[in-house]
């Protein structure tokens, strides 16, 4: 049997690896640096998932959307000093309105509009 050789001299200058050489040591800073790109991975799915919603919610896509609105603004025509006319549906039904800095006011119902698709007979 040998006998345990003594352990070589260092300096204080001397970093100590447990368990292996310098070269694993190497080894280890690339684990390190994985984590950072995992950190940097997680990051980018949290923006790109905050991006879709934003996206998503944006466009219309969301619950809001499915509900089918029936009120709508056909035609806007200004009239100067922040006043406007307006021609506007719900239902079915139209009316000609007037909107003002002060208010809104029902000026006239109006007739239904023809769809596009109607057939006309002379």
């Amino acid at each position: 049997m040998k006998a345990a050789e003594p352990a070589p001299a260092r300096s204080a200058d001397t970093l100590l690896y447990p368990g292996g050489s310098a070269a694993e040591s190497a080894s280890d800073t690339s684990v390190r640096t994985s984590g950072a790109g995992a950190s940097w991975l997680f990051a980018g799915l949290v923006g790109g998932g905050a991006a879709a919603w934003w996206f998503w919610r944006r466009r219309g896509l969301g619950p809001a959307a499915r509900r089918a609105s029936s009120l709508a603004i056909e035609e806007t025509r200004p009239l100067g000093n922040r006043q406007f006319l307006v021609v506007a549906s719900c239902d079915g039904r139209r009316f000609l309105l007037g909107v003002a800095p002060g208010g809104i006011q029902m000026l006239a119902p109006l007739e239904a509009k023809e769809s596009a698709h109607a057939i006309r007979t002379p």
